[in-house]
């Protein structure tokens, strides 16, 4: 099964996923959040989903937004 690393820079407002899969290539994705509310879209989420699954992508979806409630609450302290 295919893993996947999400980091948050919060200095550019984007949030960045490297998907690898099992083969070892990796895919990278960037996309930006608006620090104050923390709306984001990830457009690839089909894509991921026909390839990897909904609940793979659910998890992955759960962490990022992890990331931005954790950003915007320090952005709004």
């Amino acid at each position: 099964m295919a893993s996947y690393t999400a980091e948050l820079d919060q200095v550019n407002t984007i949030i960045i996923v490297v998907v690898t899969e099992d083969d070892g290539s990796d895919h990278d994705y960037q996309f930006d959040y608006d620090p104050r509310s923390g709306r984001w879209e990830f457009a690839e989420r089909e894509l991921l989903e026909r390839d990897f699954g909904e609940e793979w992508v659910d998890e992955m979806e759960e962490e990022i937004q992890g990331l931005i409630d954790k950003a915007v609450s320090e952005n709004n302290a």
